[in-house]
């Protein structure tokens, strides 16, 4: 059996290959939804599905916002964009993001996100630990007077699982853990300008959501809709836009309330704290028998 199952390759494959449009399709006047479903289509044309739902984010808009139906957002000229998506092949999950701008002012930050992202993976290999990678971005980062974002972090996936316990800080810390032969695991270096407070926080919009645990509540609506989400996803992340017609336009108050009997995990959209920009980029990466590959 190989070491890393060739479902981990063939979803890499096909998000590098959706990657490269996203590149390409990104553009002003672009609506936000628009560029999801965009995403979404592209995976679903080379027979997978996505890991999670495709994040939009603008600016200050880090991560975790999926936009919904009717959402009229649309990308501007002066706009710093970054769209994060996975794909997952019978659960094997890799994930991937990148940052397009138009406005010359972001250039410098696009390019140096992207040279410590690269840094990044030319310092990963076995038994290398973890903030030792941190250590590289941040490095990186500080040459050209820009900080990392020190609340985020890249991640092992697995299987069924998007964060599967190892993380990869975007700053040094000691006594993380090494990296092993047969994992697997996403880099994805967060840069914000110098003046920023270089952390997130929450936002008070939710748009993403996964299945905690199951459980029958004796409410049926409730427990016929974990059902319906755990048949499709698993402990997959989802969106309300997803489920528009089990959901029945009150996704708020059913999430609600499977949120507060702990059945449902929301993960709230994460902002710059001081309301800077922030650009990433990310790659999932693995180490095989013969050391690093880059999947995506």
């Amino acid at each position: 059996m190989a070491l890393i199952p060739q479902e981990f390759r063939t979803s890499g494959k096909i998000t590098a290959e959706v990657r490269a449009r996203v590149k390409e399709k990104i553009r002003p006047g672009m609506g936000y939804l628009e560029a999801c479903e965009f995403v979404e289509e592209e995976i679903a044309s080379r027979g997978a599905s996505p890991a999670f739902p495709t994040g939009i984010g603008v600016n200050q808009v880090t991560a975790h916002y999926a936009p919904q139906t009717g959402d009229g957002s649309v990308f501007k000229e002066t706009d710093l964009i970054k769209v994060d998506f996975g794909v997952h092949v019978d659960g094997y999950v890799t994930d991937t993001a990148v940052s397009v701008t138009f406005n010359p002012e972001y250039n410098l930050l696009l390019e140096v996100a992207e040279r410590a992202l690269n840094v990044a993976i030319a310092t990963a290999r076995k038994e290398v630990r973890t903030g030792e990678i941190g250590r590289e971005i941040h490095r990186e980062a500080a040459r050209f007077g820009f900080k990392t974002i020190e609340n985020l972090t890249g991640h092992t996936v697995d299987r069924y699982q998007v964060h599967a316990g190892k993380s990869i800080p975007n700053l040094y810390l000691p006594g993380m853990q090494s990296l092993k032969k047969g994992d697997v695991f996403a880099v994805e270096p967060f840069l914000t300008p110098g003046r920023a407070a270089g952390y997130v926080v929450d936002a008070p919009t939710t748009t993403i959501y996964s299945i905690a645990a199951r459980k029958k509540t004796g409410v049926d609506e409730l427990d016929r809709f974990v059902d319906r989400v755990w048949e499709d996803r698993k402990t997959l992340p989802f969106t309300p836009r997803w489920y528009a017609e089990e959901l029945g336009g009150k996704h708020e108050s059913l999430l609600g309330r499977l949120v507060a009997k702990k059945l449902v995990r929301g993960y709230p959209t994460l902002v710059e704290a001081s309301g800077n920009p922030v650009a990433q980029f990310e790659h999932t990466l693995a180490i095989d028998e013969a050391g690093l590959v880059v999947l995506t």
